[in-house]
């Protein structure tokens, strides 16, 4: 117990000098750091200090320039001996040279280093001081108007003008001269005053008072010429020129010395940093060992526990045996281990489980692929015989009673393939191979064509369909038009069932628009035998209806709805809303948000391509690839209703020896078949050297009815695609299209 309590109190002894330590460096580390970011404040006060007296010694030249524009012909200045743009340039030159002694000092402290332009900056700077003092007196001498030797000059010719025997126009050649100097500052107009003045004297009719006043006249204009030369304003000479060639040499003394400063504090920064860096790292490396330290006791077990739990995500959860056989010191750390090895006990449990049950479900979802595709090509097979015979049947002589019958036989049939295509697109939504398509569509007349097709329909003059539509509903839009009518079919059409007598409507209203989007809602409303309020979720689940007993009554698969709601919300709309109405029935309904079609022009040529009728195309024969009797019969029949003969070949292998060996303007090439199948027979005529020089049609006919299939038949070559049932009218359309790209 002793040695205990001794090891425990010098555990504590050292954690309490290593945070000691730790406190204590922090100190020192964040003293350091104060004082070095303050010395970098203090540096880049100076460089913005240096750079504002340049800046404000430049802006300073502004009104000098200022007063030799406005300022000198402002009484003020004559008078008072002082003009406000001269005073403010001359005092800001006071101040900035006060600031350039005080800049001069700082860089000092700074330890910036001597700079040989900036005490050559203070002279220069009093120098100007001195010679803007001069420009000054001389300005004020020389005068302006009224003012100075101006001014005495304009007196003597106000004399001459008024009470001199001077010829006028002799007065008026002198103030030309004189203007013309003042304007041009040239020797032409000075030569040409002496010129005139010399000739003046020798006249004889001016006495002597005048030409006393014109001598006067005559040294004040000389007296004007020599101050405007020393002031040299017009030609950038004299005391003007000495102004700017100092200004000039002190803005590049400026330019000089902050180039000077900025390199030099760049290098001070520069040495400051990696002070500071050495001292940063200095002290993260002893934190560090610190640390080490310090934290060796406490994380032994911890880096033990890591380990293990690495290794048994590395084993991808499967080894439940935990590595951990020896209990830690810490109480905390203790309960830890225990409670991590029966979690992952437990882990390893259920993930073994999950495999199983996931292997399971893959398996499942592999047969149910399998069989969908198998129970569409087993069905669609015998379909394919059972509605052609019944289309070549409509065609013969036969009466009422036997037409009655085949109609029925012919619904029947339909009505199975109907549900088989349904089991299908459920099977595709599940898969997520739906897909939706963008094309322009007349919407109303879409509408309008499909409620036509349910009064065709309806021979039971109890039930009255209505149509209502919302004027303000912009009609070119882009959708998909088949997905659409897919839905609006099967709600109807559920409507229409589930009603005895009353009223089946439809109505299409515009909810809002936002740009180039508007949403529209959709409702279907019947009077039928309704639904249980409680039951309308469940009528949205695969295979469900509200009633058991419906199925036997109505018939229907329970997937109209699941596929309609699927299919409203692939197109982006909302989920199918079902509603029991009080007065009886049912309702649907569901909003669609459609892009508005701004390219108008183009719908009827995008609705549906044009190509000529069966009749404006000339095959002399048909190749017929199919290993099922009935179905090359079928096809055989409807290929001669359409007046096309046409050979049989029972598997691949004998269609490519027909077809080397016969001449043929069309292929109608089974997918699946013994010996050899269809996308290798497609394969070895478009390799025949026969199809390079003539290369005909082939047409898929298939009773596989997933889109992969198409895409692998167009993808071996194969010209288009068809599947079974074959309807007359498809296929009449289909091998008048292929003709007519042939051509």
């Amino acid at each position: 117990m002793k040695f205990f309590f001794n090891n425990f109190r010098y555990f504590r002894t050292q954690i309490f000098l290593s945070f000691s330590s730790m406190i204590v460096l922090i100190i020192v580390w964040f003293m350091f750091y104060l004082y070095i970011d303050r010395k970098v404040d203090h540096l880049n006060n100076f460089t913005y200090k240096s750079y504002r007296v340049s800046q404000e010694f430049t802006a300073n030249i502004r009104n000098f320039q200022t007063f030799l524009l406005f300022g000198y012909k402002e009484k003020d200045f004559y008078i008072n001996h002082n003009q406000k743009d001269l005073k403010l340039y001359i005092d800001n030159l006071k101040n900035q040279r006060k600031e350039i002694d005080l800049i001069f000092k700082e860089s000092k402290e700074l330890n910036i280093g001597n700079n040989p332009s900036m005490a050559h900056l203070s002279k220069e700077i009093d120098n100007l001081y001195v010679v803007v003092n001069q420009f000054k007196k001389t300005a004020l001498i020389r005068g302006f108007k009224d003012h100075g030797i101006e001014g005495e000059m304009r007196n003597k010719a106000h004399f001459l003008e008024k009470k001199s025997s001077l010829n006028k126009i002799t007065l008026l050649q002198f103030r030309r001269h004189e203007k013309d100097y003042m304007l041009r500052s040239d020797d032409t107009s000075i030569q040409k005053f002496k010129d005139l003045y010399n000739s003046t004297l020798r006249e004889k009719n001016i006495d002597s008072a005048t030409k006393q006043v014109l001598i006067d006249y005559k040294n004040n204009f000389d007296s004007l010429v020599k101050l405007s030369s020393k002031l040299g304003v017009a030609q950038n000479q004299g005391l003007y020129g000495k102004i700017n060639q100092i200004n000039e040499i002190v803005e590049n003394s400026f330019v000089q010395i902050i180039a000077h400063n900025k390199k030099r504090i760049n290098e001070l920064k520069e040495t400051l940093f990696y002070s500071q860096l050495c001292q940063t790292l200095l002290m993260a490396l002893i934190a560090l060992l610190l640390c080490i330290y310090t934290s060796k006791y406490f994380t032994k077990d911890i880096k033990l526990l890591s380990l293990d739990i690495s290794n048994y995500i590395k084993s991808n959860f499967k080894e439940p045996i935990s590595n951990l056989n020896h209990r830690s010191s810490i109480r905390e750390v203790d309960f830890l281990l225990m409670s991590y090895g029966i979690l992952k006990e437990k882990l390893s449990e259920n993930i073994i489980f999950l495999e199983k049950k996931t292997e399971q479900a893959n398996k499942i979802a592999t047969f149910k692929t399998q069989f969908l595709a198998n129970m569409s090509h087993e069905i669609r097979s015998p379909l394919n015989g059972v509605i052609g015979m019944l289309n070549m049947l409509k065609t013969s002589a036969l009466n009422s009673e036997q037409t009655e019958y085949i109609e029925i036989a012919e619904h029947s049939a339909e009505h199975l393939l109907g549900i088989v295509n349904m089991i299908l697109d459920h099977s595709k939504m599940e898969a997520g191979k739906m897909k939706v398509e963008q094309y322009p569509i007349h919407l109303k007349k879409e509408l309008t064509k499909l409620m036509r097709l349910f009064e065709y329909r309806i021979n039971d003059e109890n039930i009255k369909l209505h149509f209502i539509y919302d004027d303000s509903i912009s009609n070119n839009i882009l959708g998909d038009n088949l997905r659409l009518q897919q839905v609006l079919i099967n709600l109807i059409d559920n409507a229409i069932k589930f009603t005895t007598h009353g009223d089946v409507k439809l109505e299409v209203n515009l909810l809002n628009r936002i740009d180039d989007l508007q949403y529209l809602n959709f409702k279907i409303t019947d009077s039928g035998i309704g639904i249980d309020p409680d039951k309308t979720e469940q009528m949205l689940l695969a295979f469900e209806q509200a009633d058991l007993t419906t199925t036997r009554k109505y018939g229907g698969t329970g997937l109209g709805l699941t596929i309609s709601n699927q299919l409203v919300q692939l197109m982006g709309g909302t989920k199918l809303n079902i509603i029991a109405l009080e007065s009886g029935g049912s309702s649907f309904s569901f909003e669609i948000p459609f892009k508005i079609n701004t390219n108008v022009l183009s719908i009827e040529d995008n609705n549906e391509t044009q190509f000529n009728t069966i009749k404006d195309v000339i095959i002399n024969k048909a190749l017929i690839v199919e290993d099922n009797l009935i179905n090359q019969k079928v096809l055989y029949k409807l290929l001669d209703k359409l007046n096309i003969p046409s050979d049989i070949a029972i598997n691949g292998k004998e269609a490519v020896s027909l077809y080397n060996e016969n001449d043929y303007d069309i292929i109608f090439m089974d997918l699946h078949m013994p010996e050899m199948d269809g996308f290798e027979a497609t394969e070895k005529i478009h390799s025949s050297p026969k199809y390079q020089i003539n290369a005909i049609p082939i047409i898929a006919v298939t009773a596989s009815a997933f889109d992969e299939d198409k895409v692998k038949a167009i993808s071996k070559g194969m010209d288009d695609f068809i599947t079974k049932p074959v309807v007359l009218k498809n296929l009449e359309e289909i091998i008048a299209k292929q003709m007519q790209l042939q051509m």
